[in-house]
């Protein structure tokens, strides 16, 4: 029953990100233009290849997408493998990189749940979006994405955090008769502020598309002492750590998902996410971000 119902899950989610294939690229929200920008300037900084001796380090993007961050690592210097289990946004993948000139960048339908790759065939492996949250079995997904990262190999990793400022934006929606569009019950908002309080909660997210449609997105959230636990067990060592939309979420994230804004909310959101630059690698924003990022390097067997 349990299997079955990971798969029922896993063909959810394909089926909302193929139904976003058309405005994917073109998200004008505040909320993914600063997101994908942060992971961008990590990738850029984390991430350039110092030399070359052969053929090109391989990256894996894992939960690729339309290659958003693909492109950015094949610019970098790798050999891009993307895979996600949405087709149709892999189509659009495959044509970015294409066009960009990045012929030998290759896209797979795959599951994270089971990488169809070598051992330690990666010296790099981005997986963001958060893709982690939307696996139904994200255990056995790090251990694929450890598995798969060599020894001293980095990963950038991206994942819905418990503690942030939604926590309390969901129990205000609720009590003001879905104000902000969280479509959640009180019980159900009071109850994510109960233990334990290290270990994240699973909830279900009413995400709101360019079209205006919501579409509800199964979503596993991650304390940050539960994060570093979880990729200790799998030999991977986290060696940086930021919080995203710690202080943008005074802005409660739904709103911050609409297309359409004024320049007010323009303006307030800029000045926050401005201060939360400047904090975001620091305890305690880096651990009560809607979004936490871990840079984290695979430990070498012998040292484990």
């Amino acid at each position: 029953m349990k299997e079955k119902n990971e798969m029922v899950q896993v063909e959810q989610v394909k089926i909302i990100f193929n139904q976003m294939v058309e405005e994917y690229d073109h998200l004008r929200d505040l909320w993914y233009s600063y997101t994908f920008g942060n992971i961008d300037k990590i990738l850029l900084s984390e991430f350039r290849i110092t030399s070359v001796h052969g053929n090109k380090p391989l990256a894996l993007d894992i939960g690729c997408g339309t290659g958003i961050q693909s492109l950015r690592l094949a610019t970098l210097g790798y050999k891009v493998i993307g895979i996600d289990i949405a087709d149709k946004l892999l189509k659009l993948a495959k044509v970015k990189l294409s066009k960009a000139g990045y012929h030998d960048a290759e896209f797979i339908i795959g599951d994270a749940q089971f990488l169809p790759f070598e051992d330690e065939i990666a010296s790099a492996i981005n997986c963001c979006g958060p893709t982690l949250s939307f696996i139904p079995n994200w255990r056995k997904a790090l251990s694929e994405i450890a598995r798969c990262l060599k020894p001293g190999g980095k990963l950038l990793l991206e994942v819905e955090g418990k503690w942030n400022l939604d926590l309390f934006w969901e129990i205000i929606n609720a009590l003001m008769f879905n104000l902000f569009k969280y479509d959640e019950p009180l019980t159900s908002a009071i109850s994510h502020l109960l233990p334990p309080w290290d270990i994240g909660h699973t909830i279900t997210y009413s995400f709101k598309t360019e079209s205006g449609e919501s579409i509800l997105m199964p979503l596993k959230l991650f304390a940050t002492k539960e994060l570093k636990r979880e990729l200790e067990k799998v030999g991977l060592i986290i060696d940086k750590q930021w919080g995203l939309h710690v202080l943008t979420n005074l802005i409660p994230s739904t709103i911050l998902h609409e297309s359409n804004y004024g320049k007010l909310r323009k303006r307030v959101f800029n000045a926050l996410a401005y201060i939360e630059q400047h904090v975001n690698m620091v305890w305690p924003f880096n651990a009560f971000g809607c979004s936490l990022l871990v840079l984290a390097h695979k430990q070498d067997d012998a040292l484990r």
